[in-house]
């Protein structure tokens, strides 16, 4: 309640200036900032000031994704985009864009793929529209016509290997993980000889061929690249190899910046080798960083951390801080039942 008046209390003092959308600004600053409650405070007192709608109801839309509450993101979204002008501008490209993401979250299939589709027939070179429609057909089970949009993001941008990896991890999640593989292989085969061995190891990580992945990525790795860092220990993880990996994650934390990414993958690496204690360290010090896209759950971690240690009274207290900000993570919600017992 504190973070959040204190939210409140900078908007108020910001409506004093001069500035046309002094709250919306601020609170899209909280919004860069993941402090979504307080960046809602701030909107709140946009509408109040009668600053810009359009932009204020959008940024509302992305403070409740960001908090899980997809029906008030697609109700915010949704009056963004009746505030828009009659011209068509990036900025409501973006915005339908958030909306269609409000309706996958929601199970929303159909309404989804209605968007990327009005999007598609308006920008025909679209990628991240064949992509995302891509994804929506696989939720529906439809898996040619997929197939057909993943194939035409890829012959947008032939040399995106991120595309090719996220492409095969929604196509894994629906089932069809093996005709994904052949995507990946076929990436391989044809730009092998320019490829760097840290994606030649990227490949084979996905490929679930991780002998080859650590061969790869061990000798591309730097020590200071966090992403890199993370792939090696995961593929680490994969092998059965808890320490090597524990020392990749602790190894990189020990040379660089806090990272909360790694901090959450080491945690959960600990948790695997029955380390409670030192998991939930690493769980804390991944929180205490702050506002980051990992932080629901780092929380999440922390409270199951503290399950396994017997303290089932702190990690009752931080579920009911954990439901009021996240209340629609229904995984949380059965654990909570779960704890209410102990």
């Amino acid at each position: 309640m504190s973070i959040l008046a204190a939210a409140a209390a900078v908007c108020l003092f910001g409506c004093g200036e001069k500035t046309e959308n002094t709250n919306l600004d601020q609170g899209m600053e909280l919004v860069a900032q993941y402090d979504f409650q307080g960046a809602l405070s701030c909107f709140d007192l946009a509408r109040l000031n009668n600053e810009d709608l359009q932009l204020t109801s959008r940024g509302e839309g992305i403070a409740y994704m960001g908090l899980g509450d997809y029906a008030k993101a697609e109700s915010s979204f949704l009056e963004s985009i009746e505030n828009a002008g009659n011209k068509l501008t990036a900025l409501e490209y973006d915005t339908n864009y958030y909306l269609a993401s409000a309706y996958m979250k929601q199970g929303k299939y159909e309404d989804a793929k209605t968007i990327y589709s009005a999007i598609i027939a308006l920008k025909s070179k679209e990628l991240d529209a064949y992509y995302l429609r891509a994804c929506t057909l696989l939720k529906q089970n439809n898996y040619e016509d997929a197939l057909a949009d993943f194939e035409k993001a890829f012959s947008l941008d032939s040399d995106n290997l991120t595309l090719v990896t996220d492409a095969y991890v929604e196509m894994e999640a629906a089932g069809f993980g093996e005709e994904g593989k052949t995507y990946l292989s076929a990436f391989l085969e044809k730009k092998d000889k320019n490829l760097s061995d840290a994606e030649k190891g990227t490949i084979y990580y996905y490929l679930e061929d991780y002998q080859n992945a650590r061969i790869y990525l061990d000798g591309s790795i730097n020590g200071n690249d966090a992403g890199k860092s993370l792939l090696l220990g995961q593929t680490y993880e994969k092998l059965g190899d808890m320490n090597y990996a524990t020392g990749v994650y602790q190894t990189y934390l020990n040379s660089n910046m806090p990272d909360a990414a790694i901090y959450n993958s080491l945690g959960m690496c600990l948790m695997k080798q029955e380390k409670y204690e030192e998991a939930l360290s690493a769980f804390e010090a991944g929180i205490e960083i702050g506002e980051t896209p990992y932080i629901q759950e780092l929380k999440y971690n922390r409270i199951v951390a503290n399950e396994y240690l017997g303290n089932f009274s702190d990690a009752k207290k931080m579920m009911q801080e954990y439901l009021q900000i996240y209340p629609d993570d229904a995984k949380a919600s059965r654990e909570y039942e779960f704890l209410q017992t102990r």
